[in-house]
């Protein structure tokens, strides 16, 4: 009898101490951002599954805020912290769609438990083809929310060797202390380095080849944001909603006029308008969009022309913000906004 519960204590033993080991390390780096801590060795966090993360940490950190950003990967660059004189969190997430907006506002006000006084939304004009066809596939936001609220979610994926694999990445990266592209830190601001002029050149034009054949091609169809919008004002009446345009460079803003969907861009700004009252209008040529200096590639600005855009948005006029860069469009100068770009 001895014999047998000596062997089963050892064997739990056996069992527990590499969960044990797993468990710890997981908890120690945090790569699906369940927890709050933050030191020198979890600085760096891949962003491999960015609507998982960004839920998990509305719902355990626990922190307050004064507005809400949402939007696409083209988002994912504005540093929240730019903001001025208000705490606003980046929920912006790859392929974000409008119809995903309602549901992660409702579930970002839950966590807040408050309404926000501001919900920033940024809208990117492909994003208006009813037929788009993403290269990627994301489930409904209802997945991700439900995911983090499961019993025991967040302790039993300290036990997961998919998120050990993370967490090693993570580790390995924050202790090298370099920068690496796509990564965020654990103050949710994310990077995204240069790289050489040639790597730059091939990516605009993958770009230019992607949204000439899937966004603005034969296929395009004109979806129109209003009833999404006026959704979330009526969801939200005491809260400011700002919306704004994302700046797409020259090339890309071309595709439009060169597939004869200008007068679709034109009603997608004057029906953003007209539901909302306003709109910051960052795409439409101007100061920043005509320099490929200030992109990534043809669609993705580098988080110093975020920051300006952060600043715009948020009321803080300073002689670093082009003028014509987030034109501030409303129900009077509409028309004339409309001629310009025409």
């Amino acid at each position: 009898m001895r014999s047998y519960r000596k062997w089963f204590i050892v064997t739990l033993i056996l069992i527990t101490l590499p969960l044990l080991a797993i468990a710890i390390s997981n908890f120690y780096i945090d790569p699906l951002w369940n927890f709050n801590h933050s030191h020198h060795f979890n600085q760096i966090q891949m962003s491999f599954n960015e609507r998982q993360q960004k839920t998990n940490h509305l719902t355990f950190t626990g922190e307050k805020y004064d507005a809400l950003l949402l939007g696409s990967s083209r988002i994912t660059y504005i540093n929240q912290a730019d903001f001025s004189n208000q705490l606003v969190y980046n929920y912006a997430v790859n392929n974000m769609l409008p119809r995903e907006y309602p549901a992660y506002i409702d579930y970002a006000v839950k966590c807040n438990q408050r309404e926000f006084e501001t919900i920033y939304i940024g809208l990117d004009f492909f994003a208006t083809n009813s037929n788009l066809t993403l290269p990627n596939r994301f489930e409904d936001p209802e997945f991700y929310i439900n995911t983090a609220n499961r019993f025991g979610y967040r302790y039993f994926t300290l036990i997961s060797t998919d998120t050990l694999r993370y967490s090693r990445q993570n580790f390995n990266a924050s202790r090298k202390g370099a920068e690496i592209n796509f990564a965020y830190n654990r103050h949710n601001r994310k990077s995204l380095l240069p790289g050489t002029q040639e790597e730059k050149q091939q990516r605009i034009a993958q770009n230019l080849e992607w949204y000439g054949k899937e966004a603005y091609g034969v296929n395009y169809n004109y979806e129109s944001p209003r009833e999404i919008l006026s959704t979330i004002k009526k969801k939200h009446p005491g809260t400011r909603i700002i919306i704004f345009t994302t700046p797409e460079a020259q090339p890309l803003f071309e595709l439009i006029i060169n597939h004869n969907l200008i007068n679709d861009y034109k009603r997608w700004i004057r029906d953003c308008v007209l539901v909302n009252g306003e709109l910051y209008d960052f795409m439409t040529p101007n100061s920043i969009t005509t320099s490929l200096d200030n992109y990534y590639d043809a669609s993705h600005v580098y988080p110093e022309t975020g920051t300006l855009m952060a600043k715009r948005l948020s009321g803080a006029e300073t002689h670093t913000i082009p003028e014509n860069f987030g034109v501030r469009v409303t129900l009077e100068n509409l028309e004339k906004h409309l001629q310009q770009i025409r």
